[in-house]
């Protein structure tokens, strides 16, 4: 996936004299000088871990309970998946609505300004380290069993009767549970001369047993997957559907009624409070005036992220639960252009998922 690289306008004429720098909403045609800039609206990522799981029967399934004493052992191959769990991140993407203009005038103080690769504002006047615009690839696994015919002693693999080979392995098993207590006692007659070489040899008789015992319980081939699902929120929501999971099929797209239904719910705590209103204009002349005044800011403008409640579950079961900041749930705060002066070298850094101010220091 591609990586968010640091874009760094440097306007080099601005470095001999300082005053203020004017912040504007972006008009096409009408802003020239300076650096454009987005703040984010935050995405939440929904990232879901599903297990894919595939039992094979043993070869010696059926003399499972003759030998072993072990009932209900499959002897047909199953498939069928897990949804282990979800797990919630955010990230940023430019809102429309949030275009500004840093206005460097002659005697600007703001000569560094990074944003990332598709123009939101990650700070002024300081180093920063590259983002990622997008959600990290998930890491896939797959856990295979070990081959159990590696274990197998020359007599075991020259029967040509599977009832004699069963028989055979069900003693080579027993013989190393045999041997494993004699070592645990301290009745064994060679002895390791010490507890990490008992360690070593208790462990290599453990993976030997474990194979042996496949060839009768049979084996399970684990793959483990994440699917991520984007949301972008813009107001409150109750159950609303990101998928469906089927223990048979996996997950589906929310339309397919074979599985069962993921919610999620995205609970508003309100703890920023709502922008005012703009007083109503009485008439035509004052409607330009405030409309010429408005585009203009007295400073730095960021966002003031809200809290939101996240919740996804599906009729039994909740996978993910957590609090997160969103950038849809707050409003805009501006950062006064008096600290943008000749006797002050300001660096501000802002939170490339919900653009809050993260730090202001000289």
């Amino acid at each position: 996936m591609k990586r968010t690289a640091i874009l760094v306008t440097t306007l080099w004429g601005v470095l001999t004299s300082f005053a203020q720098t004017a912040i504007t909403t972006y008009q096409p045609g009408v802003s020239t000088e300076g650096a454009v800039y987005y703040l984010p609206k935050t995405i939440i990522n929904v990232n879901l871990t599903v297990e894919k799981k595939v039992y094979t029967p043993g070869e010696l399934s059926q003399y499972a309970e003759r030998y072993l004493r072990i009932n209900n052992v499959a002897d047909k191959e199953n498939l069928y998946y897990e949804l282990k769990n979800a797990t919630l991140t955010t990230m940023g993407i430019p809102d429309e609505k949030k275009l500004y203009h840093i206005l460097f005038t002659g005697n600007s103080v703001a000569p560094l300004v990074h944003l990332n690769e598709s123009g939101v504002l990650l700070g002024i006047n300081t180093n920063l380290p590259p983002t990622a615009s997008e959600p990290p690839t998930p890491q896939d696994s797959e856990q295979q069993p070990v081959d159990p015919r590696t274990y197998l002693t020359e007599e075991m693999l020259m029967v040509t009767s599977k009832a004699k080979m069963a028989e055979l392995v069900a003693k080579e098993i027993y013989d190393i549970r045999e041997s494993r207590n004699l070592l645990l006692r301290g009745q064994n007659d060679n002895m390791p001369k010490d507890g990490e070489a008992l360690k070593i040899i208790l462990k290599g008789m453990n993976e030997q047993e474990q194979a042996l015992m496949q060839l009768f319980i049979g084996t399970t081939t684990t793959e483990t997957t994440t699917h991520t699902y984007q949301v972008i929120p813009d107001s409150e929501t109750e159950r609303a559907l990101l998928g469906r999971f089927s223990r048979k099929l996996g997950l589906l797209h929310k339309d397919d009624l074979a599985g069962t239904p993921i919610y999620i719910d995205i609970t508003n705590k309100n703890t920023v409070p709502a922008p005012a209103p703009e007083p109503e204009a009485t008439d035509k002349k004052a409607k330009l005036k405030g409309k010429k005044n408005n585009t203009k800011q007295d400073g730095l403008v960021y966002n003031l992220p809200g809290k939101a409640d996240i919740k996804v579950y599906s009729n039994n079961t909740v996978f993910a639960e957590e609090c997160l900041s969103l950038s849809q749930f707050g409003n805009t705060e501006t950062l006064s252009s008096a600290l943008f002066s000749k006797k002050k070298d300001i660096e501000i850094t802002l939170d490339p998922h919900t653009g809050a101010l993260l730090k202001v220091e000289k």
